[in-house]
């Protein structure tokens, strides 16, 4: 018993230790004494194992103590130790990244998958794209730690499926870790697209500092991501933040018919006044994304209404949200941050006027970036998990 409660706290203690040096880097034998409460010995103890595998790295020395004596040598993560491919698929062109132990992104990609491309088709174009992500990194796929997924939609207890956007039902979410981990035979994470950019902006975005959040998301799909306490909150079956079926007081419909794009594609292609049909220079039905952002930056009344309506429905929701949960800060992404300076403004009023407790609304600090980063630091923490308990 006695053996089983030391290996658990030099574990609690390595663990401890790695993040610190993750977060700080770089950092001395001394500081990280100091900050975590640890006797000199027992950093030492921890530390010589993790420098003789290779994983912690000595860079230099820092500046001598005001009483004198060798200035500390300064330690880091070793980020060429192990490396991470995040993949991020809720976007029309997935995107996928390489990183280092250290967080830091090597390369990125973006992959073009052809409409109704079959899951057979789709399982060999990502695999083939890591392969080249991996090859832009001169890495092997030994050194290849963990693959961490962002993926759409979430899975339904009740009907025992995934629900996702039609875009998205090709995929075969249900599959594809297991599929990926026999491929490249490592670790398989997968984690909710919007829960996974929270996370980012938890961590390294707008949120950074603040333990109480709610992000929300819009635009191919739309969604909540909710930190409670500093953590990210899952709910029972991991479906908290699932509001694409809630329906909004005042609003029919529930709130994806409303708010998300194929909703916004459909109503400029049904209900575009000749002005814009003009503006718009093609058939009203070929419309897309980039023709509604292109009518938007230049003003057209009818793109800007329909902007304002879908703005005023989302303020609606988060308003409820920031109710029911007492968060600090809303932080709004996902497509539709290209409309920010409309869309923040109404958020910003409907919450003041609607909320019990109004807080602030800001946009994204990550863009694009935010669900890679999420990922990033959900696949770094994994990797420190194994080191701590393996070293």
């Amino acid at each position: 018993m006695q053996n089983c409660a030391d290996e658990w706290i030099r574990e609690s203690n390595r663990r401890a230790l790695l993040e610190r040096i993750r977060q700080e880097s770089p950092v001395s034998r001394v500081q990280l004494a100091q900050e975590l409460h640890l006797s000199k010995s027992t950093v030492t103890d921890n530390i010589t194992p993790l420098l003789r595998e290779g994983i912690v790295q000595e860079v230099g020395v820092g500046l001598s103590q005001a009483t004198g004596g060798r200035p500390p040598v300064l330690l880091k993560l070793n980020g060429a130790y192990s490396y991470i491919a995040a993949i991020e698929l809720g976007f029309r062109a997935p995107l996928f990244a390489l990183a280092d132990l250290e967080g830091h992104i090597l390369h990125r990609l973006t992959l073009s998958v052809p409409d109704g491309a079959a899951y057979p088709e789709r399982l060999k174009a990502v695999c083939e794209k890591i392969d080249e992500l991996l090859s832009c990194g001169g890495i092997g796929r030994d050194r290849l730690t963990v693959i961490a997924l962002a993926s759409p939609g979430a899975y339904s207890r009740h009907e025992g499926r995934y629900l996702l956007n039609p875009e998205f039902e090709d995929w075969d979410f249900s599959r594809f870790r297991d599929d990926l981990g026999r491929c490249f035979q490592t670790e398989v994470m997968m984690i909710n697209d919007v829960k996974a950019a929270t996370l980012g902006e938890l961590h390294q975005g707008a949120a950074k500092g603040f333990r109480n959040i709610v992000y929300l998301s819009c635009g191919v799909g739309v969604g909540a991501g909710i930190i409670l306490n500093g953590r990210l909150y899952s709910g029972t079956s991991g479906s908290a933040g699932e509001i694409a079926r809630v329906f909004v007081p005042g609003i029919s419909g529930p709130l994806r018919t409303r708010v998300e794009m194929n909703a916004l594609l459909q109503k400029m292609r049904m209900q575009a006044p000749e002005a814009t049909r003009r503006a718009l220079r093609k058939p009203a039905n070929r419309i897309n994304f980039e023709d509604v952002v292109r009518l938007w930056k230049a003003g057209d009344p009818f793109t800007r209404g329909c902007i304002r309506d879908i703005a005023v429905v989302l303020g609606k929701m988060a308003a409820a949200l920031v109710s029911v949960l007492n968060s600090e800060r809303v932080v709004f992404g996902g497509e539709y941050l290209v409309f920010q300076s409309q869309i923040l403004d109404i958020l910003r009023k409907t919450i003041l006027r609607e909320a019990f407790d109004p807080i602030p609304v800001v946009g994204s600090a990550l863009g694009k970036d935010a669900a890679l980063q999420g990922l990033l630091s959900l696949a770094c923490e994994a990797i420190l998990d194994r080191l701590a308990r393996s070293t």
